[in-house]
Formats: structure tokens, sequence, C-alpha cells
């Protein structure tokens, strides 16, 4: 049985903590948390041992595995601090905040007992996984041309402040790209096979004089495979939507939207090929895939593959830290 604590009990931590109950040979064991409310929450619903304090936990020496579910400034320290205590990592979105904390963490995973799954849920999405299925065949016949993705949500300026970490440069990282919009580029770079380089824009629509960061972005990316992608992303919309994207063949188009996969032959519909479906804790437009990534992770052996490595993110975390780069620097090209 693994002795599991959630540190971070605030809109994610919760999503673990429920995803890790539904586990064998699992054992939510302790919360780490520093707000009393949070923290006496968390120990009412599951029964769990209480920490305010992450070093203390660590020493008593009874965790076997740690999920960062903290403001994402916390994320590259706890991940090291785990790992030598010899952790398995859990390891919320971002995995860090620049190019330089993303390779120490790497570096440091490499020599640690335990390792590093990080949560990057929507690969796992039935429709995704069809779609990269497609794409292989497809890419074989020499028919796989373009991949545009796009999000729109809401975020407003309740939502900055309510945690005072948000929207700052210093403790949030960025914006919406690092928050919110990393999924899409995730995604893009996972089915169109690594971005290369990178040409983007970042600006402030709608929460200037709210945030420092940017709410709304656009780019075009280019892959590894010679494929040209554009993305676009705000969170200026007055709602929130789950992820578009559009990937092209010489005979057919594929959109992923509203959970579902559609097929569109000749600029016609031609059908609904797959539907995420599933169970849906927090907010719809999460999905379920935090569950699917958990209990992967504790099922995969050791280096087995089946789950999402920090090896796995390595390309999307780059071209994350690529973009700001460009847009920071005019909006020329810069390889990932």
């Amino acid at each position: 049985m693994k002795n599991v604590c959630v540190a971070g009990y605030g809109a994610i931590g919760p999503i673990h903590a429920r995803a890790l109950c539904r586990l064998d040979d699992v054992r939510l064991w302790a919360v780490c948390e520093p707000d009393p409310e949070r923290a006496e929450k968390a120990k009412r619903k599951y029964g769990v041992k209480v920490y305010s304090d992450f070093d203390e936990m660590l020493q008593s020496g009874e965790a076997d595995a740690v999920h960062i579910c903290t403001p994402h400034y916390l994320h590259k320290e706890m991940a090291m601090k785990a790992l030598r205590a010899g952790c398995d990592v859990v390891l919320e979105k971002p995995a860090s905040m620049n190019r330089a904390e993303l390779e120490e963490l790497m570096v440091a995973e490499a020599q640690a007992k335990g390792r590093v799954c990080v949560m990057l849920q929507n690969r796992t999405n039935d429709c995704i996984k069809m779609l990269a299925e497609i794409i292989k065949k497809q890419e074989n016949t020499g028919a796989f041309l373009s991949i545009n993705g796009t999000v729109t949500w809401l975020r407003d300026e309740a939502y900055y402040r309510h945690d005072a970490w948000r929207g700052k440069w210093v403790t949030e990282g960025g914006g919406l790209l690092i928050n919110q919009a990393i999924h899409l580029i995730d995604l893009m770079g996972f089915l169109g096979g690594k971005i290369s380089r990178v040409r983007g824009s970042i600006s402030t629509k709608w929460l200037d004089g709210v945030i420092e960061v940017e709410d709304t972005a656009d780019a075009v990316f280019q892959f590894q495979n010679g494929t040209r992608g554009c993305f676009y992303a705000t969170n200026a919309s007055v709602c929130s939507t789950p992820v578009q994207l559009d990937v092209f063949f010489e005979k057919v188009h594929y959109r992923y939207a509203d959970h579902c996969l559609y097929e569109i032959r000749d600029g016609k519909f031609a059908g609904v090929i797959c539907y995420d479906g599933g169970d849906v804790p927090g907010k719809a437009v999460w999905g379920d895939g935090h569950s699917r990534v958990i209990q992967s992770f504790y099922e995969s052996a050791q280096d087995s593959g089946g789950y999402i490595t920090l090896k796995d993110a390595e390309n999307s975390a780059k071209a994350l830290f690529a973009f700001y780069e460009s847009a920071k620097n005019g909006g020329g090209w810069v390889t990932v």
C-alpha cells in the first residue's frame, strides 16, 4: 500500500484526492495545505493527516508519493525536495516556470529513486487517442497537411483576485499560456509530431489593470516533420468552451470540439466518430483525464511508459518557453 500526500488543496487538489480514493493499493494518507479552512475540509472528507509545512510532511518518512497541486512558483522546488526524499511525484502543470528549472528537474529525476508524472491529462481523452492513431496511419501516406488549435475561456477579475499568486510573472510565470492554454500547446505538439519553432505574440485584451500577464495569445508553430499549425487562445471570452483542434489531410478534415471528434469530407459533415464521455469532476472543460493519468501512473511499472513522463512533457514545455521568448522579443521565430 502506497501512502500518498496531496500538497495543495485549492482548485485542483480535491480532484487528485478523489482520483486516489478510487485506486487499489494506494492510500490518500495526508494533505499538505497551509490554509486552515482548506486543510480542515480535506480532513473532514477523507480522515487524512494534515500538514501545514511541506518539509515536515517529508521528514515524517511516511510518504511514498506526493501530488504537487500548489501555485506554479512552488512546483519545481517541491518536486526536487520530494525526489530527494525518495518519493514519486505527480506534478500538476506547468512542470516548471522556465527552461532552466525544467532542465534542473530532469537532472534531479535522473539521479533519484522516484519518478515524475506530469499532469497533461488531455492526451488521454478518447477522441485525442483516436486522432493520434488516425494521424499515425495517414502520415505514412504523406497526406498530413496541418493542425490548428483554438481555446476560448473566461477568467475574470474575481478569478485573479481570489488567489494573490495568479496574474503575476514572478509567481504564475505568465497568464493564459502557462496556465490554461498549455494544454492546447501540448496537444498540438503531441499530435503534430513535436514543435520545432514558434513565432508568437501575447497581449492583455480584457484584464489590463487587473493582471500584469497576458490574457490572449496567437502563434504559428512549425513542427519537426515540416507541418505548420496556427494557434489562438484567449481568457477574454464571455464563457469557457472546450478546446477545438482541426487536423487537415489532403482528402479529409477532422475536428475535435465539444468533446467529440468529427469527420468532414469535401467540406461536408460526415459524422461523429468518437466522444470523450465519462465522469467529469470539477470544471466540465477539464474532463476526466486526471483520474486516467493518476491510475496509469500507479498501475505502471518504473519506466514502462504507461504514464506522462517529464521527457514526454519536455517538448510542450520548451515550446511554451519559446512562445514567451518570441512574444517578448518582437515576435520573431524562436527555436524550441
